[in-house]
């Protein structure tokens, strides 16, 4: 790998991050992250070794195109709600699907 660009990240980096994501680490965990962490940023920092300058920007990693539909035409590919209810393993109601109650 080539050498790092970035500053060091700090025990006070960690332990942001940590808080961010709603963690509680120990001393030990921070060391261990902090390193991984290191190693991220400097595996990442290998992509700037790249020629992207005939890389077309994309939106998407996949060859997804007008995936929209132009402004006044129909979408005959929707179900209507009474197709959708039809096949419902319960009885809707409102014309809504029906579960069993998970909370109580």
């Amino acid at each position: 790998m080539s050498k790092s660009l970035h500053t060091p990240l700090t025990n006070a980096d960690v332990l942001h991050i940590a808080k961010l994501a709603n963690l509680t680490l120990t001393e030990a965990e921070v060391e261990k992250f902090k390193k991984q962490l290191e190693d991220t940023i400097s595996y990442v920092e290998n992509l700037d070794e790249l020629d992207t300058a005939k890389v077309e920007p994309t939106l998407h990693s996949t060859n997804v195109n007008n995936i929209y539909f132009e402004d006044g035409t129909e979408n005959k590919r929707l179900f209507t709600t009474d197709e959708a209810l039809k096949n419902a393993p319960t009885q809707p109601k409102k014309k809504m699907f029906t579960v069993k109650r998970i909370m109580e």
